[in-house]
């Protein structure tokens, strides 16, 4: 049951005299209940304290341990996924199988990381024993806050990647949920703590914060005690927490995905020759009306002849698809006004606005997107920009333009294919991840996904914020030198009574020392 209540250090609390709010259907416009308290200045403070205090606890527990309390949480979830699903469709808008395919992404997220744990040999645990004896693992960095994301209720939220990657860490965890889907935040925080119950572990490594004020993710990353942050959101957003965490005394690392227009570039032949180039576009552009951190932003097209009519089938097919809501009001109206100042701007684009649906496309010349700088910005929604092209050349000047992207897409036939190696180099500069078929909008979870981009898409292109990678986020280096087999964490002992993949003087081994 949703209570509106926050859970502070493993204590469900509530405080009449603080500030309430409530979320909103976005298709009927109407509030839900309950009313949802926003977290004191008191109640930030020791979410924070017992997390710190905790944290040398579970960052000793087993990887056996972790990856027991990540199964009870999975079974916790799939027990309440019909209240958890009624909550997510009410407070999104979004459909029924948009719902259950995050919810099942969210629970095979969790299984990849309890996979990541009973192998162990993420700790990287390597061994140099001619000399100096130096042995060295990855540890856990602390407690971290997670700001849950407003276009992923489930999968990038209080129970997503990056709670599941921190507590797989061994990092206590304290979620900032998302106001917009509070109601669904609470249920799976409800989860993640009835999971503490049941296995033992410190309550007081769990917290879940509601509010709308900045002030309280302020609060949290200005924070002594917090050693790292999870963001998935808007630029402006993401960018204040970051500028935040490098003005204390201690800086800290600040993982923020912050958006993308995930450029398409096609060919010349492909342009000719796939007759599933609009659909395929079209779809891509308003998956989740245009919510997606992979939704194109723009398409780049080769065509020297002025025949191409893959904007106008575009428009035919983008103008009859039926469209859930945004999932919020002010997203919407966001949007909105970006396609306004869009239409009105100076920067020679042409834009088709679908007023059915909402969602929109724009045209615009290679020369003029070079020299408009505005027309690289994220318009987060059911919008792309086809930018028109002459050569190959031109794309190539227009890869160079761009800002860092978490995905960029090379379209192109055999024909085409001699020609790509500069405009590779310049795009595979931008990206985190190249795709040469298909469209960006699927993410696979597993440990070659790489979800994540030079700035301003990240503020740490080395790291993914999806798949068993993102672990590494919350882990940071300890080298032990001549230490005593007895005190040195199991994984690096000479017998390796855990078995894991070690690198022994240079060798991947699991044998004992």
């Amino acid at each position: 049951m949703i209570t509106g209540q926050n859970l502070v250090g493993g204590l469900w609390e509530s405080i009449t005299t603080e500030a309430c709010f409530q979320t909103m259907n976005p298709k009927t416009k109407e509030y839900l209940t309950p009313l949802f308290q926003e977290a004191s200045t008191e109640q930030i403070e020791q979410a924070t304290l017992r997390a710190s205090g905790v944290s040398e606890i579970y960052a000793a527990t087993s990887f056996e341990k972790r990856a027991h309390f990540l199964k009870i949480i999975q079974e916790e979830i799939k027990q309440n996924s019909v209240e958890i699903l009624a909550a997510y469709q009410e407070e999104s808008a979004l459909p029924e199988g948009r719902a259950k395919g995050e919810l099942q992404r969210t629970l095979d997220q969790i299984e990849r990381f309890i996979e990541v744990l009973e192998d162990g040999s993420f700790s990287q645990a390597t061994l140099h024993t001619n000399g100096p004896d130096l042995r060295k693992i990855l540890v856990p960095i602390g407690p971290v806050v997670v700001f849950g994301a407003s276009n992923f209720p489930l999968a990038f939220s209080t129970a997503g990647g990056d709670t599941i990657s921190a507590l797989a860490a061994g990092c206590p965890v304290i979620v900032k949920g998302h106001p917009y889907h509070a109601g669904t935040s609470e249920l799976m925080a409800q989860a993640i703590h009835s999971a503490l119950k049941k296995t033992g572990l410190p309550l007081e490594l769990f917290s879940h914060l509601g509010g709308e004020s900045h002030q309280i993710g302020s609060q949290l990353v200005r924070h002594p005690l917090i050693k790292g942050v999870g963001f998935t959101g808007s630029f402006t957003g993401g960018k204040a927490l970051y500028d935040l965490a490098q003005k204390r005394s201690e800086p800290i690392p600040v993982f923020a995905e912050m958006g993308s227009i995930n450029p398409i570039f096609i060919l010349e032949n492909k342009l000719k020759t796939d007759e599933n180039l609009a659909a395929d576009l079209s779809v891509s552009i308003t998956l989740g009306t245009g919510q997606f951190c992979t939704n194109p932003g723009i398409i780049v097209i080769c065509d020297s002849s002025n025949e191409s009519s893959l904007v106008e089938e575009i428009k035919n097919k983008m103008a009859t698809m039926e469209l859930p809501p945004m999932v919020h009001s002010n997203i919407e109206a966001r949007y909105k006004k970006q396609i306004t100042h869009l239409s009105s701007s100076n920067s020679g684009v042409q834009v088709h606005l679908f007023n059915e649906n909402d969602s929109a496309l724009g045209v615009v010349s290679g020369a003029d997107f070079i020299e408009s700088p505005l027309l690289s910005e994220e318009v987060f929604g059911p919008f792309s920009l086809v930018v028109q092209c002459h050569s190959i050349d031109e794309m190539v000047n227009v890869a160079q333009v761009l800002k860092g992207q978490l995905t960029a897409t090379i379209l192109s036939t055999t024909e085409d294919q001699h020609n790509l190696k500069i405009l590779l180099t310049k795009v595979q500069a931008k990206v985190g991840r190249i795709l040469f078929e298909g469209v960006p909008t699927g993410v696979a979870v597993n440990q070659a996904m790489q979800h994540g981009g030079p700035f301003p898409a990240t503020t740490d292109s080395r790291f993914t914020s999806v798949g068993s990678d993102a672990i590494y986020r919350w882990l940071r280096p300890i080298a032990f030198q001549d230490c005593p087999d007895f005190l040195l964490p199991v994984t690096l002992q000479n017998k390796n009574p855990l078995g894991i993949l070690r690198n022994v003087n240079g060798i991947l081994t699991t044998n004992a020392l």
